[in-house]
């Protein structure tokens, strides 16, 4: 549509363009006419007033040459030869005017110049024989001559032609100034076009320009706004398809084009979430890992604290006990026997120290690896009881209750080495925080899935909000530092893996009116087959 309109308006610019040179061309070429046409009739008033003066001037030598018989004949030669060339060239444009005229007055004066030119021709070639041949010498008298000369000159056919070619020279002076009249009339006429056409041509491109931009200003600041919009990343942004088809269907494309950068706006803006929420969680990872090794580290620069500190008492106690019984004078059986229990008991203390350090220094992952065997819930029952006892001192009371369903064919998995490193763990903690009242209540509890074992002492029991923070590596409750201030921390964390790796628990409550319960769960299975499994 808008391509129509600008070939339209193309189109009248280009005719008003033609006319305009055509115009130009009209008025060279009428300039030319009548520049022309007054060029030819200013030369034929030059001529004719030319030829009067040498028709004048052969009068003046024919005069001399009557009075004296003694005159230049080159030189009345040399006039004749020039008129005669003035009137060839008279003729000449005569005939050349004859294209120029515009009206049958012009063409009327021409016929008549031409008629003067004839009988002037007539005139001089008989004027020439007379001379040539001396005819006029033949009269002698004077006054017979003068009226021949007179006759010769300025008569022909009984026509003046004095008073003709003065009437040639006025008629000709006359056309010379309309010739000029013409000229300079059509010059202005053609000005006056010239400048009509151009003030037409003017006004015609104002207005098609005005219409054009009208119709273009409307959809390119539309096409602007568009842009604007999308520079400031409003993408979802559309501009309204109307208008001149072209600009419609550019609208429409402009759209599409806003369309796909707002779907890749988004593609991207979601990539660079992913990546970024990529990153955050790497770094993350890379931060868990840091703290990790962090922690290692502490870890290891506190095992060998720990080592340190938990090694050198009972070596120290077993050092000084072998030092006091070897000073002095010798002691009797029953000296050495008390001194050998007490070093028996600080190397017993020794070896619980390093098992629990090696088991720490294996890391989590060696805790979790169990090697699992099928047991009978009664044996199992008599073989915690035993190795209870065992870790027990003679003089310490155990109190042992079996209820729930201990007579039926169930098993657990269990790894004995593992499970006896936690009923010794839990045992010493008993041991340890209840000395004043070292009395200790175990009970088994068994139900269809699972086996609860109990062992309740009377020591410095423990705090609520403490029973969840004792299962963390090094961490002691505030009784138990006052009790015991060279321990470890590090019995119950082992003890929670070693439970969780037979996919069994933990806990520890509170035992009224004192002490502390530490509650073991297994799992039971009922008909479980005698083979082995490593997990």
């Amino acid at each position: 549509m808008f391509l129509r309109k600008l070939a339209v308006s193309l189109c009248v610019l280009l005719s008003i363009i033609l006319l305009q040179a055509g115009m130009a061309f009209w008025a060279q070429q009428n300039s030319e006419f009548h520049t022309e046409r007054n060029r030819v009739a200013n030369q034929m008033l030059a001529e004719f007033i030319s030829l009067r003066a040498d028709k004048q001037r052969l009068k003046v030598w024919l005069a001399e040459y009557l009075l004296t018989e003694d005159a230049n004949t080159q030189f009345r030669d040399t006039l004749f030869a020039r008129m005669q060339q003035q009137l060839t060239t008279l003729e000449q444009l005569a005939i050349r005017d004859q294209l120029y005229h515009t009206t049958e007055t012009d063409l009327q004066h021409t016929m008549q110049q031409v008629k003067v030119i004839s009988l002037l021709q007539t005139n001089l070639q008989t004027l020439e024989q007379a001379l040539k041949t001396r005819e006029i010498a033949r009269y002698k008298d004077d006054a017979e001559r003068w009226t021949a000369l007179i006759s010769l000159f300025d008569k022909i056919q009984d026509t003046d032609l004095a008073e003709l070619l003065q009437q040639a020279i006025a008629g000709q002076r006359q056309r010379a100034q309309s010739t000029e009249s013409d000229a300079l009339r059509a010059v202005q006429s053609v000005k006056r076009t010239t400048i009509l056409i151009s003030l037409l041509g003017l006004i015609l491109a104002v207005m098609l320009g005005f219409y054009l931009a009208r119709a273009l200003s409307r959809p390119l600041q539309s096409l602007l706004d568009g842009t604007k919009q999308l520079q400031q990343g409003h993408f979802e942004y559309r501009i309204a398809e109307q208008g001149p088809g072209e600009f419609a269907e550019l609208a429409r494309q402009f759209n599409l084009m806003s369309g796909y950068i707002a779907d890749y706006a988004k593609r991207e803006k979601q990539s660079q979430l992913a990546a970024e929420q990529l990153v955050a969680e790497r770094t993350s990872q890379l931060q868990q890992a840091l703290d990790q090794l962090h922690q290692a580290e502490y870890r290891q620069k506190q095992l060998l604290a720990d080592i340190s500190h938990e090694l050198r008492t009972p070596a120290t106690s077993i050092q000084g006990e072998a030092e006091i019984s070897l000073r002095g004078q010798p002691k009797s059986t029953s000296d050495y026997q008390d001194a050998f229990s007490r070093i028996l008991s600080a190397s017993q203390q020794l070896s619980r120290r390093i098992d629990d350090l090696l088991l720490l220094a294996r890391g989590e992952d060696r805790l979790r690896q169990v090697q699992l065997h099928t047991k009978p819930l009664a044996q199992f029952i008599q073989q915690s009881i035993s190795t209870i006892q065992q870790w027990l001192p003679a003089a310490v009371p155990l109190h042992t209750d079996i209820s729930g369903r201990t007579a039926d064919p169930l098993y657990l998995l269990v790894d004995d080495e593992k499970f006896s490193a936690v009923l010794r763990i839990i045992v010493d903690n008993a041991r340890q925080y209840a000395k004043d009242s070292p009395a200790l209540n175990l009970k088994f509890c068994a139900t269809e899935t699972e086996l609860q074992l109990t062992l309740a002492d009377q020591g410095i029991g423990i705090q609520p909000d403490e029973i969840a923070q004792v299962f963390a590596r090094h961490y002691r409750s505030s009784a138990a530092r006052q009790a015991r201030p060279d321990g470890l921390g590090i019995g119950l964390c082992i003890a929670k893996d070693i439970m969780e790796a037979h996919d069994g628990s933990i806990r520890l409550s509170a035992n009224q009116p004192r002490g502390t319960c530490v509650t073991l769960t297994l799992p039971l299975f009922p008909g479980v087959n005698d083979e082995d499994s490593d997990r």
